[in-house]
């Protein structure tokens, strides 16, 4: 290592006016990791740099096994969150992450242990939640499941962690045959995130195919075409939209319903 007083890092061969702190490199990767998909190989680059700097450095080596697993290099994120996590046993995020890794994996019991560590350091975690709610659905425990979906509702946390928990406890619901408490979860999904392109539209068309099960044809007609203002070239959207009015017994306006569905999936113009 350079002296202090040294003008020249032998690491880097800068000038210290000119090196980046461990802080600096950790932002840089960030900015790679989050904000430029294209460059996260280079995010890596600065969150090694970073640990480079300080091999204590316990957030960069959490942030670098984020990365490495949106990259899908699994064994390599597991790595790096177990470091995390030796150098701060505490970090709750280092668990959750380490989780999600288990689960892309199919680890699915090692991540839901993983997942309960991070709740027992930190019960505010939706992330945590809702990571065990869905390695829950795959280990067959529903009812355990939609217990950890409640949780989510309950902590009101990340917008985004809370649409997808009623999006999701919808589906476990409608497979259950709950048809009534899958729309209600529906619902609040649309209610969260009313008007907003594919995902909105996707919750408007569960909302109608709970109605549809429901023999509320009307509503779910209403909820249909709610959708494809949203998404108007949709194919599916517009074969449901046919199959209510069917239901409806509105002959001409199905066909004309399909026949729009039909153009669409050709790449015509409807």
């Amino acid at each position: 290592m350079a002296e202090e007083n040294d003008p020249v890092s032998e690491a880097d061969g800068l000038p210290p006016a000119t090196r980046k702190t461990k802080e600096q490199w950790l932002e840089e990767g960030n900015v790679l990791a989050f904000y430029e998909p294209l460059r996260r190989e280079e995010g890596l680059g600065a969150y090694d740099q970073a640990i480079r700097l300080d091999p204590n450095y316990g957030l960069a080596h959490r942030m670098k096994g984020y990365t490495l697993r949106v990259l899908k290099k699994y064994e390599e994120a597991l790595v790096a969150y177990d470091q995390a996590i030796s150098l701060d046993a505490s970090d709750a995020d280092a668990y959750t992450g380490k989780g999600d890794t288990l689960y892309d994996l199919k680890q699915y019991e090692e991540a839901l242990s993983t997942y309960e560590l991070a709740l027992r350091l930190d019960p505010t975690s939706t992330e945590a939640y809702t990571g065990k709610a869905i390695t829950l659905i795959f280990l067959n425990r529903e009812e355990e499941a939609l217990a950890a979906y409640e949780q989510v509702f309950r902590l009101e946390g990340d917008p985004a962690y809370t649409w997808t928990a009623y999006l999701n406890s919808g589906t476990l619901l409608a497979s259950l045959s709950r048809y009534e408490e899958a729309l209600a979860a529906y619902e609040e999904a649309i209610r969260l995130n009313p008007k907003h392109g594919p995902k909105s539209a996707f919750a408007h068309v569960c909302k109608g195919n709970m109605l549809s099960m429901l023999a509320r044809y009307e509503e779910a007609l209403a909820t249909y075409e709610e959708a494809s203002h949203l998404e108007p070239n949709d194919v599916s959207i517009w074969r449901h939209i046919g199959d209510v009015l069917t239901a409806l017994e509105r002959p001409g306006e199905a066909q004309r319903a399909y026949k729009k569905a039909r153009q669409l999936d050709s790449g015509g113009e409807a």
